[in-house]
């Protein structure tokens, strides 16, 4: 009898502290966060949707015609047209039909840059060319160490960030397709030897400016560097979270050691994308001149300026069959939102100055 009332003591006490916590603790959106948005007025107009039966995962590509997006299903991906007449085409890539299994990459990273695709088995670590309509492919294999973000930089060049095996930590590399060569940096990642988790977030290439930039998903801070991996400057979002609030330990996994967070995730960038020297960043912060249905209701993307860090405006999407969009690009000044089973084309209508109100 003892032993069931010590059991119900430590779940009451349990319970008791998770309700200290989460009224007490520093969970978003449950105080104000100490910074406001002014909104561009007019900004998107609708140009199509598309409801779609797939289960929808990435945007993996774009060019002046189409829309590459990657589905739930392997070795999959819609080619989706920009044109009004809502057309799509499902291309299979050889390169899963015959080799998937037998070469045991598992899960892979696609991106596409038309003709060709790249494959990223990233645990492996590997990368695979192939193209568009061909069963030929090209497979280079990589120093020890998987990496978890790649940057195409030009047809055979790519950034990625990559576990070096020594730190114990992801760092950024430089590694040529046809040289095979990989070039590491020197002084840009913060490092805290936890595999890269405290440090995760999102890394982009802006061909306008031919920079790199990696924002994190756990604070306001945003890298820059250039393709030669010389550090450039670092910049902020407009909220206030400076600091990362995720912790991390060592646990036995499987017989091995691994690493892992033991406080939520809270991720303050959700989703961003880099064109032209401006930042469209997704927050999931509210801001203090926001109600919580205003925000719960819409997606929003913040604007900065990568040149001095200024914060220009926001732009707002209302949410559509009451989901946030999930993943975007900007492409000839079109805003393609993915949802979990659309795809919404915006036209970005902007002002020059490039001043919200």
């Amino acid at each position: 009898m003892k032993s069931y009332q010590y059991l119900l003591i430590i779940a009451l006490s349990a319970f008791v502290i998770i309700l200290i916590v989460f009224h007490f603790g520093d969970i978003p959106n449950q105080h104000n966060n100490g910074f406001s948005r002014r909104y561009f007025q007019k900004s998107i107009t609708e140009l199509q949707v598309m409801d779609l039966q797939d289960t929808l995962h990435e945007i993996v590509g774009a060019t002046r015609w189409n829309v590459y997006v990657s589905t739930a299903t392997p070795g999959e991906v819609l080619e989706v047209s920009k044109s009004s007449n809502n057309s799509i085409r499902r291309v299979k890539i050889p390169f899963f039909a015959r080799y998937y299994d037998s070469l045991q990459f598992g899960s892979l990273a696609i991106k596409i840059d038309s003709p060709h695709i790249y494959l990223f088995a990233e645990n492996k670590p590997a990368i695979i060319k192939t193209n568009l309509d061909s069963a030929l492919f090209d497979v280079k294999i990589l120093p020890p160490g998987p990496f978890t973000r790649e940057a195409m930089v030009s047809a055979d060049c790519f950034i990625l960030r990559k576990i070096e095996p020594g730190l114990g930590d992801q760092i950024f590399v430089r590694y040529d397709l046809n040289a095979g060569s990989l070039k590491k940096e020197d002084g840009i990642s913060e490092l805290h030897g936890d595999g890269g988790i405290v440090t995760d977030g999102q890394l982009h290439v802006d061909a306008a400016t031919n920079k790199l930039y990696y924002i994190y998903y756990y604070k306001n801070a945003l890298l820059s560097f250039d393709t030669s991996l010389n550090f450039v400057t670092k910049f902020s979002s407009i909220d206030t979270i400076s600091s990362f609030k995720i912790r991390t330990a060592v646990v036995n996994k499987g017989g091995a050691a691994a690493y892992t967070n033991i406080t939520p995730a809270n991720i303050i960038n959700k989703v961003s994308y880099i064109q032209n020297g401006l930042l469209f960043n997704m927050s999931t912060l509210r801001a203090d001149n926001e109600t919580d249905q205003f925000f719960s209701g819409h997606s929003i993307l913040d604007i900065i300026n990568l040149k001095d860090g200024k914060y220009l405006g926001s732009i707002h999407f209302p949410v559509f069959k009451g989901n946030k969009l999930s993943k975007f690009i900007i492409s000839d000044n079109r805003l393609i939102a993915l949802y979990s089973n659309s795809i919404i084309i915006y036209d970005l209508h902007l002002p020059p100055d490039g001043q919200g109100q």
